[in-house]
């Protein structure tokens, strides 16, 4: 008799628990899509890049670009950069970052962040470069900040918990297999691996076994019910290069298993939006998504070749 009160209880229960553990919110694009940079003098394009606001209130992005066709992404070493005094604004182009600084090899998918009065940028590929500024225009170069196995680990992501601790997350292909991975850090200075977070496998659009990783940009936000992973995840094909799923989860170190709904997926799928790169936004209580790539590729309406857009996202409440 106990034990078929617990079983009464437990299936009673299941819902309410199954409903807190999954997703709250869906994230919609809600538009239009508006030209936020596109470089004439550094490059012709933006693709990955990232956005941020700088003391005095000025918006800059900083992305990755090339005088020259992109050809799988081997011909781009500097970033361009721009700047507005208003996020839905197009950018004035500033000279391009990190010419041959600190080193003339590739240089792609800058993140930046805040810690306090310092902004720290992080940049691949292969060993994580990390540079500082106190004004968003002029920077140093401190040191490698993440170095491993995989020659390509790219588009890194960092984040900040609740607890002060911050994540870095990062484009990898461990094992073989497409995935996104993790580091933890107390000062942004210091990075110790906290391992695969994400990953990919057949049939979704995995590069694997050709060594790449199709899980590209990762971006994390947090809202009240758990954390959101955006990312691009694609084989650059026009079929699924602007395809951006996100996933959710109560785990920030933990998205599970993408496998498209087949066998083995332990991801939350919340969603699929129709961008490339996104970078989300928070500017008060409105909310932005980016879109960029390589040019003559697909592109949203409204977002013309070779450029950054930024268009309206707003969180839906998911009804259960």
């Amino acid at each position: 008799m106990k034990k078929l009160w617990l079983a009464l209880f437990a299936l009673a229960a299941w819902p309410l628990m199954a409903g807190a553990a999954g997703p709250h919110w869906k994230p919609e694009i809600t538009g239009p899509w508006r030209t936020l940079f596109r470089p004439t003098i550094a490059g012709n394009f933006i693709n990955d890049h990232c956005v941020f606001k700088d003391p005095k209130g000025d918006w800059h992005l900083v992305g990755i670009t090339s005088l020259k066709h992109p050809m799988i992404g081997n011909t781009e070493f500097w970033f361009a950069h721009g700047v507005t005094p208003a996020l839905l604004s197009p950018m004035r182009e500033l000279p391009a970052l990190f010419k041959g600084w600190p080193d003339k090899k590739l240089k792609w998918a800058p993140h930046a962040v805040w810690d306090g009065s310092t902004l720290h940028l992080f940049a691949g590929p292969g060993p994580i470069r990390h540079f500082t500024s106190q004004d968003g225009s002029d920077f140093k170069y401190v040191d490698i900040a993440v170095k491993n196995n995989y020659p390509f680990l790219r588009d890194t992501m960092v984040f900040r918990l609740a607890s002060g601790e911050w994540i870095m997350y990062a484009t990898d292909l461990v094992k073989g297999v497409d995935s996104v991975s993790a580091w933890r850090s107390k000062d942004l200075y210091q990075w110790s691996p906290a391992g695969v977070v994400f990953s990919a496998v057949r049939p979704a659009p995995v590069f694997a076994p050709v060594p790449s990783s199709s899980c590209e940009s990762p971006f994390v936000v947090q809202r009240d019910d758990g954390y959101y992973l955006f990312m691009t995840l694609t084989v650059t094909d026009d079929k699924t290069y602007m395809r951006s799923p996100v996933f959710f989860s109560t785990d920030p170190l933990n998205f599970g298993r993408y496998a498209a709904g087949g066998k083995g997926e332990t991801a939350k799928l919340v969603t699929i939006l129709e961008t490339h790169a996104p970078e989300l936004i928070q500017d008060g209580e409105q909310w932005y998504i980016t879109n960029a790539g390589w040019p003559g590729h697909p592109r949203p309406a409204g977002c013309p070749d070779g450029q950054a857009c930024i268009a309206e996202l707003t969180w839906k409440p998911m009804i259960p």
